[in-house]
């Protein structure tokens, strides 16, 4: 007996040897499209170096910082901390990745040996008939423990948990991504909102005009009988009005999203939206490329392709044998008496192997599709790698021509205001009728209220612009940059 032992003991020191080696490729960082260079706000695209390139390393735990910080407003940061605490998908996106870090702590149980003890009572009663040395009734009591080992030979387990880990990973990532996208809705409705607030300002304040202006007009008529200009005032007081209804549809609509994302139910919104302002948050001069890398999409498809090429290293391990020891030691007798006594004691050992030897090219098929999976998920990175560059070309474009529109609409809309001044004046001194008057007006309001969006459209574009970057900045010069005065900026011109 002491010979068998000894040959268990020296088996097992030679599995424990082993079990530090693994089967499968060793993972490396996918080589992503990103050529070294800097993000120039006075170019419309990338500065690149010819033969330069990088490999990923996915920085997406690296601090963000309170990105919102940067537009100085008090309402739009309690806004996004509600998102981050109330929005119901952020909240499922939470319980996922928890799942995926539970399943990898179970996956890491499984290179552990498992310990149980049992016990149990039975009371027998064979046939007298039968030919057996036990007949008759009799009791049975046993107490035990046992131990079960799957030696992880050639590291399936471990490929397994790399797996898991990873995919654990992935999905604090895209929680991330989550929580980013969350934001970026958020602060781009809430300046859709303060837009929707300032038009609304501007319609009713055009609306009472044009009721003075149809009042006036209608008094004029009765005494040039110009029903013409009449109808024509009406026409101008009644679309101020259809243009306010539109404005105050979509503003519902907006506000309801709003609700949405807060994850609080439609209804009346828990915080006063004010008027556009001319502050616009100061952009740095360069943006380095690393900041592409806290994209928390790009870590999350990074960790996917490292998730991947782990179930290659498990499948490849399913091809080897499995070994497995179970042990276990406890007392039995008859009596419960005697159950404690030395020679109660029973033990026993149980080495297992499991070798595959056919199985119709399962296995072989298994490994092709982790194969194919592993350059799927490669090509998925590089795509979210194009995406991400693709997007910070577009918000870089935006921010940069937004603000050349934002500029040349001011001009416009200053331009506009003077002809209606003077078409007004002309038509109180009788030298036109009222049609150059109404188109004039016509004009300056759609300027004007296209001035609105673009102002909105810049504060967006800069929103855009950091959520693109997987978060904001740091910047040594102050936050904000102010819009002259339209008055102002008229003189100068």
């Amino acid at each position: 007996m002491n010979c068998t032992f000894l040959k268990l003991t020296g088996a097992l020191a030679a599995l424990l040897v082993l079990g530090g080696c693994t089967v499968g490729p060793a993972h490396k960082d996918p080589a992503a499209d990103l050529e070294k260079f800097d993000i120039k706000l006075t170019d419309l695209s990338f500065t690149r170096d010819d033969g330069l390139w990088k490999q990923a390393a996915p920085a997406d735990s690296l601090p963000k910082g309170d990105w919102w910080a940067v537009f100085e407003d008090p309402v739009l940061s309690d806004l996004l901390e509600q998102c981050r605490q109330k929005n119901p998908d952020l909240a499922s996106a939470f319980y996922r990745m928890e799942q995926a870090r539970e399943a990898a702590h179970m996956t890491r149980a499984q290179l552990y040996p498992w310990a149980n003890v049992d016990g149990s009572y039975s009371r027998r009663g064979n046939s007298s008939n039968l030919d057996t040395s036990s007949r008759g009734t009799f009791d049975e009591w046993r107490i035990g423990a046992g131990l079960t080992w799957d030696i992880d030979l050639f590291g399936r387990v471990r490929s397994l948990l790399r797996s898991e880990t990873a995919n654990a990973q992935a999905l604090h990532d895209l929680y991330q991504n989550t929580l980013l996208a969350l934001q970026v809705d958020v602060a781009n409705t809430y300046f859709l909102l303060r837009q929707y607030k300032s038009e609304i300002i501007l319609l009713e304040r055009t609306l009472k005009a044009r009721k003075e202006q149809t009042e006036y007009v209608s008094k004029r008529a009765r005494i040039v009988d110009s029903d013409l200009d009449l109808q024509r005032t009406l026409q101008q007081e009644h679309e101020a009005a259809a243009q306010l209804a539109a404005v105050m549809r979509n503003q519902a609509i907006a506000e309801n999203y709003m609700c949405y994302l807060l994850g609080d139910m439609p209804g009346k919104l828990s915080f006063k939206v004010g008027e556009l302002s001319d502050k616009f948050p100061k952009l740095p001069q360069a943006v380095p490329s690393q900041l592409l890398e806290r994209r928390p999409d790009v870590a999350a498809a990074e960790r996917q392709v490292a998730m991947a090429n782990a179930q290659i290293g498990a499948a490849t391990a399913a091809f080897f044998p499995t070994f497995s020891v179970t042990g276990n030691a406890g007392m039995a007798s008859s009596d419960f008496e005697n159950l404690f006594n030395a020679s109660s004691f029973a033990w026993g050992i149980s080495p297992q192997v499991y070798i595959p030897l056919f199985q119709a090219g399962r296995l072989s098929a298994q490994q092709r599709v982790y194969l194919v999976a592993h350059k799927q998920s490669l090509e998925q990175y590089r795509s979210t790698v194009l995406k991400a560059v693709r997007e910070v070309e577009d918000a870089l474009a935006n921010v940069n021509l937004v603000t050349v529109e934002y500029q040349k609409r001011l001009a416009v809309s200053e331009a506009s205001k003077k002809v209606e001044e003077l078409t007004h004046k002309s038509f109180e001194l009788g030298y036109i009728d009222y049609f150059p008057v109404s188109d004039a007006q016509r004009l300056s309001l759609a300027n004007e209220r296209e001035q609105l969006r673009l102002k909105s459209e810049r504060l967006r574009s800069a929103v855009s612009l950091i959520g693109s970057l997987g978060g904001g900045w740091s910047v040594n010069e102050p936050q904000h940059e102010k819009v002259p005065p339209q008055s102002k900026q008229a003189n100068e011109k």
